[in-house]
């Protein structure tokens, strides 16, 4: 168990973390009074989700920028997120329409084909689909993700591609050219 207490804006917080030894956290926030202000029993270091996964450190940042994965807080140096987002992604709750066709495998050398699901790693597969696919992978992107989604897609996340590419596809998609990236801010919690 470790007690990590703070002083912020000269209130005294107290946070308490244990573990079951199995790479589980119980997060447990107080304030200065000893209210329980928020608790989560299930928080995992995003060390255990990358063994758990068999994904890079980067990609399970990507499910925490889309959401895939809540973040709990930063503590010993590493982030906590929620169990439940890494049990909905080890459960894999579907297999996809179309798995990715083999010619892909030249896009992704790093990865084995096998592993990518498209709708969880779309943050990886689509920007190299529309940077450097041929008509073959460009058909199948464009049967896999709805025109809408990849225009909620390109106004999001756009900024990925180069310019050419990036110019390419709001064309097509009709959408303006994507802006610099737009960082949200942290929640209050966290800052």
């Amino acid at each position: 168990m470790y007690d990590m207490g703070s002083k912020t804006s000269s209130v005294a917080e107290k946070t308490v973390l244990e573990t079951d030894g199995g790479g589980v956290w119980a997060f447990r926030r107080y304030d200065a009074a000893g209210k329980l202000i928020q608790e989560v029993d299930g928080a995992v270091p995003v060390s255990e989700v990358c063994r758990r996964l068999g994904k890079s450190r980067r990609q399970v940042y990507r499910y925490l920028a889309q959401g895939y994965v809540v973040p709990v807080g930063k503590f010993l140096g590493e982030w906590l997120v929620q169990a439940r987002g890494i049990e909905y992604l080890q459960g894999r709750p579907r297999r996809p329409k179309l798995p990715l066709p083999e010619s892909m495998q030249v896009l992704f050398p790093e990865y084995k084909l096998a592993q990518l699901h498209p709708i969880c790693d779309a943050s990886v597969i689509v920007p190299r689909v529309m940077e450097q696919g041929d008509r073959r992978e460009t058909a199948w992107l464009l049967k896999q993700y709805s025109k809408p989604w990849l225009t909620w897609w390109m106004k999001r996340e756009g900024w990925h591609l180069s310019p050419r590419a990036a110019r390419f596809w709001s064309w097509w998609l009709g959408v303006p050219l994507p802006g610099p990236r737009i960082i949200p801010p942290l929640p209050k919690m966290f800052a």
